[in-house]
């Protein structure tokens, strides 16, 4: 078996001179497309299936406290925050014959599989010290695994290929894919939660969403074997605390704050949807019918926004679609009530179709860093990027949380309440209406001051291209 080998500090990547190896600026197929895109199913079924429902199985099966399972989920969380740059760095510096981000795809594809099984594999009713202590490093183990193959295959994009508007594309693909994980994920999940046998349910559903989860890993890594020879752009070795300067770098930081503004809203949308169909809807399956119509909406027309990007500034359109859906959930928040069903599922439509935009344009973004921090600075970097990426991600559903828990405290919310007072019942309405809506805005109004644009990139680009010959010469 062959394993990555890491560069340390110093050394060479790689590939020969500074710039030697870099991907072109052409069209990927389709195939190699779609197959590096059904990555995001696995990596989304895993990833919802937990975040819709971990919670629940440690509380309701296993016998565990709600603090201690809160306590078993919250170190997950902070952990994969932690090792997500960690793992980018060490992508980074991999040597390896499979390519330096294709081979964690590769050799981490079945682990990240098993650590997804075995965390539903703990006795029903066995709460204990040691239970908790065994749930606690199940889910460290898969917050390693799932970062280990998240991190380099969001990597990936930038190797594929150098072209802007065929980064957007690749993205779209994982944006449809990760909607369908999305689907598949929470609601068979959810589902399963509701049978008579629920142990032995859940069992099954983990052993077909582990196959499924290796399957589609190893898929993308088989699609985009052609383009591992493009993985070989030296990366420039530097001391750890020089990533902090690198985060903060303007374009990087706004991208980044971005997402921490991006994942608030949604972070506290979703989180407020059970409150807000149990109070205001009168109907928790409302909820459950909306959630799938945003989604099937969403994924439908990621292809209209990737086109649109090839004309219209993607910074103006995401402020004409988070503005948008600002608006859509203030609605909402004012008209729905009880018996408004037809109303609920119709704005949800509307807001997935809006919303959609989010899912293609932002991560569309990343990539561009690594080409014009390299024309800026004179140092490449890669999968760092969207290490950091998807740090502030998990940094901003814990804000969101935080958020929530506070805003509805303030309106006088009662855990364990059936009836809420008048006022309880507003806050839950604000909470869902207006507060995603102002930090959309908000990450919308920031996202503006962001300055890789496609003619500016195209430019750094080719200077690159330049520099490359001049090395090889």
């Amino acid at each position: 078996m062959v394993t990555p080998e890491i560069v340390g500090a110093g050394r060479r990547g790689a590939g020969g001179p500074p710039g030697a190896g870099r991907p072109p600026p052409v069209t990927v197929t389709r195939g190699a497309s779609v197959g590096y895109a059904a990555g995001d199913l696995g990596i989304s079924i895993a990833y919802f299936a937990v975040g819709f429902f971990f919670l629940f199985y440690l509380t309701d099966l296993v016998g565990l406290s709600p603090a201690v399972a809160g306590t078993v989920v919250l170190i997950g969380k902070l952990w994969d925050g932690v090792n997500d740059p960690l793992i980018g760095i060490m992508v980074d510096r991999t040597r390896s014959r499979h390519g330096r981000k294709r081979v964690y795809l590769l050799y981490g594809a079945v682990p990240f599989g098993l650590s997804f099984v075995a965390l539903w594999w703990l006795p029903a009713g066995s709460a204990s010290t040691a239970t908790a202590v065994i749930a606690t490093l199940l889910s460290l183990v898969f917050a390693t695994t799932y970062s280990l193959v998240g991190v380099p295959y969001q990597a990936l994009v930038p190797v594929m290929t150098a072209d802007y508007d065929e980064r957007t594309r690749l993205v779209s693909y994982k944006a449809i894919f990760s909607a369908i994980g999305v689907i598949i994920g929470g609601g068979i999940a959810l589902v399963v939660s509701s049978q008579a046998g629920v142990e032995a349910a859940l069992r099954i559903m983990a052993v077909g969403f582990g196959v499924a989860v290796a399957a589609t890993i190893l898929i993308a890594a088989t699609a985009t074997r052609p383009h591992a020879r493009y993985d070989t752009v030296e990366i420039t070795p530097v001391p750890l605390r020089h990533y902090v300067r690198l985060a903060l770098e303007p374009n990087v930081a706004i991208l980044l704050l971005y997402k921490v503004l991006g994942a608030v809203a949604t972070g506290v949308l979703t989180a407020s949807l059970p409150y807000f169909a149990t109070h205001v809807l009168g109907s928790t399956a409302v909820a459950t019918i909306a959630l799938a119509t945003y989604t099937v909406v969403g994924a439908t027309l990621v292809p209209v926004w990737n086109r649109l990007t090839h004309r219209i500034d993607k910074r103006r359109l995401v402020l004409v679609s988070n503005s948008a859906a600002a608006v859509v959930l203030l609605t909402i928040a004012l008209l729905a009530g009880t018996g408004s069903t037809v109303l609920f599922v119709a704005g949800s439509a509307l807001l997935g179709a809006v919303m959609s935009a989010y899912l293609v344009i932002p991560p569309s973004l990343v990539p561009d860093l690594v080409d014009w921090y390299e024309y800026e600075r004179g140092e490449r970097h890669e999968a760092v990027f969207f290490g950091l990426w998807m740090t502030v991600h998990q940094l901003g559903l814990g804000i969101a949380g935080f958020v929530l828990g506070v805003f509805l405290g303030v309106f006088g919310y009662r855990a364990n309440v059936e009836v809420q007072e008048a006022t309880a019942v507003l806050g839950v309405r604000l909470a869902f209406g207006i507060i995603p809506g102002v930090f959309l805005v908000l990450a919308a109004l920031l996202l503006l001051k962001y300055r890789i644009t496609r003619e500016r990139l195209t430019v750094a680009q080719g200077e690159l291209a330049a520099r490359a010959g001049d090395g090889a010469r």
